[in-house]
């Protein structure tokens, strides 16, 4: 597979890149593989070296730094087909004759997402190319790990944040939610999920959530507007996969709870697959459902599901107690270590308190927790809990 790095700026010939290894170095000292005279690049800027299967680009600690598709570069990031590099005045694009990928191999894993068969006849295709996108799923098929950073690319910093919370199949993003996370500025969900349908990893997306409320700051007054905005934008984007089944813009908790909002028809057109479904979801209360308990754990209070509703305050001697108890007796909940759900302009919230640590929501720590429905609430690693919806 031959690569190679095209100047858009300034003008000039394409940089071959040699067949699967070496390195190259960009800089104004003599002693880099490409002399470019700019005042504003360091002595040996960034270097283009072969890894792991990619072709990856490192800044080499500039002050002005180097930056993949308008975003700065803080490590080693693996560069993909169009991928623009940018440093000082300089823009190379990356190139390569790697074949396009076989439709009909991409219609049978949208038309069966679940059915293995279709992606390791899709793996060996990669394979044969050279493509490290092939052995990927072959590792997620065999259980074996995989790292993330490299595929994600720039959106690694959000995943870690907890902006993005994904749920992987065969390597790839099954489902993806875009919220806030706690001690970090409102992200731009927008940019962030352009760039997720970009990825080579999000091209068989099946559900998308965002929480749109909390991400814009929404009051019930404007939410409406926005909902119809949104819906315009994820359908006029270019990437938008036809294998989604689902989009979730939001929730509401109230009672009476009135109608869901179902999907405009301008998205319907561009994802069949939605006809019939809803964009944001009104509900009565929410619960938490049982998912599973570690032997020797005793739940009170819980049989099967514990409905919560706007009013609920959940410590032990209320009403709708709810608390777990460990083989030693220590509580989950209870009065002086307080860890209790309430309502917040009608979205559920947890606050964990003097717990913080002991409860994960979808294996992440903090103290509070805006939640989701589907969210994942862990105790103590001995009760796990999932959020959903009542109409």
């Amino acid at each position: 597979m031959r690569a190679w790095l095209e100047r858009e700026a300034p003008p000039g010939d394409d940089i071959s890149l040699p067949d699967g290894s070496g390195t190259i170095v960009f800089g104004r000292s003599p002693r880099s593989t490409y002399v470019i005279d700019d005042r504003l690049l360091s002595q040996q800027h960034c270097e283009v070296a072969f890894s792991n299967g990619f072709w990856r680009v490192r800044d080499l600690g500039t002050t002005t730094g180097t930056r993949i598709n308008g975003s700065p570069i803080t490590s080693s990031r693996a560069l993909f087909p169009g991928d623009r590099i940018q440093f000082g005045d300089v823009v190379l694009r990356y190139c390569s004759d790697a074949p396009t990928e076989e439709p009909e191999t991409l219609d049978a894993i949208i038309r069966a997402p679940d059915d293995a068969t279709a992606w390791l006849v899709y793996a060996d295709h990669l394979q044969e190319r050279g493509d490290p996108l092939g052995e990927r799923i072959a590792r997620a098929h065999a259980g074996q790990r995989i790292e993330h950073m490299t595929w994600l690319a720039s959106l690694w910093d959000s995943f870690v944040a907890g902006e993005i919370e994904i749920d992987w199949h065969f390597g790839f993003i099954r489902r993806a939610t875009l919220r806030t996370a706690a001690g970090r500025m409102q992200p731009n969900w927008r940019e962030q999920l352009a760039t997720l349908l970009n990825l080579r990893i999000g091209k068989f997306v099946r559900a998308i959530t965002i929480d749109l409320p909390r991400l814009q700051g929404l009051t019930l007054l404007h939410l409406p507007e926005e909902l119809v905005k949104a819906q315009q934008y994820l359908a006029a984007l270019p990437a938008l996969p036809t294998s989604l089944e689902r989009v979730s813009l939001g929730y509401h908790v109230a009672q009476p709870a009135g109608g869901d909002i179902e999907v405009s028809s301008e998205l319907m057109l561009r994802v069949p697959r939605l006809r019939g479904t809803t964009v944001y979801q009104r509900a009565n209360a929410v619960r938490l459902r049982v998912v599973n308990v570690s032997p020797g754990v005793k739940l009170s209070g819980i049989e099967g599901s514990r409905v919560l509703t706007g009013g609920t305050r959940l410590r032990r001697g209320e009403r709708g107690t709810l608390f777990l108890e460990a083989a030693p007796g220590i509580p989950f909940l209870a009065d002086g270590n307080p860890c209790y759900f309430s309502f917040n302009q009608g979205r559920a919230q947890l606050y964990c308190g003097r717990m913080r640590g002991e409860v994960r929501v979808n294996n992440r720590i903090d103290s509070l927790f805006e939640l989701m429905p589907d969210d994942v609430i862990d105790v103590q690693g001995a009760a796990r809990f999932r959020l959903e919806l009542v109409p």
